[in-house]
């Protein structure tokens, strides 16, 4: 396993340092004609604490109207899979965009039976504390938005979770019930969201910045069983380098407040922010993080990537320390599954202390 992925980074490095012709068609040429497309795909991927995990994804999308450029097309996505410890994964996603991308609407509805890992606490876990456990986890996201300023969106935000503890370690922490929620936990939430969006494709973005910012209340008004606070913030930057090349930028930020449930507490790391290292591990009140990827064609339908992330979480913002960070780094292989709309699938091996990681799906990270 080393061995092939020791391979794999030598191979892509190399790709990525010599020169190559870009793309028979190149991003810029990308323009947003084609009415509507049907892509699913193979997952793969390997994580230390759920194993080798399998499925199958896809992703359909429609532009009801292709002669304009400017229009967003509509998506719907899901993805399921299992792996080598049982764990099960199903998620469906639409984004929907009405008239000229003047109101849009997105849903997730998800499902989780995954096998995990508690550490406790903090940014540095007590390695004596791990222990396994298995939570059945039931989610629901909605938001419907309104632009009266171009390329601005706000409206309200629906977030609903439900947790019912599985398996667990009889002699652990987690039975206890000492830490809110370990038994199970109800959370919804109503809240706000802002974004603001000038990316120019919503696949592969070679301009533009995009930022959301999300303030939610969680509160037993509308079913939740605890009460707690949650800001989040995701700002991302999109820079053409030259024909074709793309570095993108991201920094993410979450806060909570109140009685937080220790599953709702940001988590550092999963296939899209902090790549190498296992979500749930490092877990606290706060979250920051930032990334930075570069991105190329190669040949044919063939691109490749390098990223770099850094982040910690730490319990309170006063107590943030730039001791001890995070940080995770790894290349990735492209395959162009559309032209026109420039989709992409993603092979990702990133690497970090915490070890090797592979991640294998659709669509670009950020």
């Amino acid at each position: 396993m080393k061995k092939s992925i020791a391979i794999f980074f030598i191979i892509v490095a190399g790709l990525l340092i010599a020169g190559s012709k870009s793309f028979s068609q190149t991003i810029d040429e990308s323009v947003k004609t084609s009415k509507d497309g049907f892509y699913p795909v193979p997952v793969l991927f390997y994580l230390p604490n759920t194993g080798y995990a399998f499925g199958a994804a896809f992703l359909y999308y429609n532009n009801p109207n292709p002669d304009n450029p400017e229009r967003f097309p509509d998506i719907v996505g899901g993805y399921g899979t299992y792996s080598t410890k049982n764990q099960i994964q199903a998620s469906i996603r639409v984004n929907r965009f009405f008239g000229d991308n003047d109101y849009r609407f997105d849903l997730e509805v998800s499902y989780y039976y995954s096998p995990d890992e508690f550490w406790g606490i903090g940014p540095d876990p007590d390695t004596k504390i791990k222990e396994d456990v298995i939570y059945n986890q039931y989610r629901i996201k909605i938001d419907f938005l309104f632009s009266k300023i171009k390329n601005i969106y706000i409206g309200p935000y629906f977030w609903f979770e439900k947790f019912g503890l599985a398996d667990y370690d009889p002699n652990g922490v987690i039975v206890k019930g000492d830490l809110l929620g370990s038994l199970g936990v109800t959370t919804s939430s109503l809240g706000l969201e802002v974004i603001y969006d000038l990316r120019d494709s919503l696949f592969f973005p070679t301009e533009g910045i995009f930022a959301d910012i999300k303030g939610l209340y969680f509160n037993k008004l509308v079913g939740s069983d605890v009460n707690f606070f949650r800001f989040d913030l995701d700002v991302r930057y999109y820079i053409g380098i030259t024909k074709g090349q793309v570095l993108a930028l991201n920094t993410l930020f979450n806060s909570t407040a109140g009685d937080v449930p220790i599953q709702m507490l940001p988590k550092l790391g999963n296939h899209q922010m902090m790549r190498g290292y296992p979500m749930g591990k490092y877990l606290d009140k706060n979250l920051w993080a930032v990334q930075a990827e570069y991105r190329r064609p190669l040949f044919w339908r063939i691109g490749a990537s390098a990223f770099v992330g850094v982040g910690q979480v730490f319990p309170m913002i006063s107590e943030f320390s730039l001791n001890d960070l995070k940080i995770a780094g790894g290349i990735g292989l492209r395959y162009l599954l559309d032209r026109e709309q420039h989709l992409n699938v993603r092979l990702d091996v990133a690497q970090s202390r915490e070890g090797t990681y592979v991640y294998f799906t659709i669509q670009e990270a950020f």
